[in-house]
């Protein structure tokens, strides 16, 4: 009998193809890998963002309602006073009270950053105003006023807008605004409920987010 020994193996075209092949999987595993690393990272962030700007309008709309009166207001933002610790006296910024709670409070939002601030600190980031679609604008204002004082709503409409408000003298009323047609200390007395208008980015996605705080001493 004619015992010959076995040459059995793989060429090197089929050893070629195999590490080409192992090439493709290990590619594929490791594109899965990383969009799953990715996408961790993403919820990762999508949660601090969220959990920040939580925190941060729960502090907004906390120290609104507790608000003596408001001082100053704009479309991006307002200053509230505070008597926290009930004296009677407000401590003027940027100095706490003697418990440690600022009373002379200014929130306001940046268009540049995208962020909300508190006597100019950030206190929320990726924080957009909401826009337009077709020129990308913001619509509404960011911070919008009204009032519970619903014998001046001229229009019937049951809400009573710090416009209305400021007509108050072409209705005969003496004392409540001043028909100039800015937001200013004339009305500033009667406003009793701040409105919030905003675009939250988390991560890649956005989420409108509407609220109203009103001032407890002015309900």
């Amino acid at each position: 009998m004619d015992f010959r020994k076995s040459e059995g193996g793989f060429t090197m075209i089929e050893m070629l193809i195999a590490i080409a092949l192992l090439g493709v999987v290990v590619s594929a595993f490791m594109s899965v890998l990383f969009a799953v690393a990715r996408g961790s990272e993403t919820s990762r962030d999508v949660v601090r963002v969220s959990e920040e700007a939580r925190l941060g309008f729960n502090r907004m709309v906390r120290d609104t309602r507790e608000g003596t009166r408001i001082v100053a207001a704009t479309a991006t933002s307002y200053h509230v006073q505070v008597d926290f610790n009930a004296d009677g006296v407000i401590t003027p910024a940027p100095s706490p009270n003697p418990i440690g709670d600022f009373e002379d409070i200014v929130f306001s939002w940046d268009e540049s950053t995208e962020t909300v601030k508190i006597n100019g600190e950030t206190l929320m980031r990726k924080v957009d105003c909401l826009r337009d679609e077709g020129t990308g604008d913001c619509t509404p204002d960011v911070f919008t006023y009204s009032s519970d004082r619903l014998e001046y709503d001229w229009n019937g409409d049951g809400r009573v807008t710090w416009q209305e408000l400021d007509k108050a003298p072409t209705q005969g009323v003496v004392g409540v605004g001043n028909d100039n047609g800015i937001l200013d200390g004339a009305e500033f007395p009667f406003i009793s409920n701040i409105t919030f208008a905003f675009d939250l980015q988390n991560g890649g996605a956005q989420s409108e987010f509407y609220t109203e705080a009103q001032l407890r001493n002015l309900r």
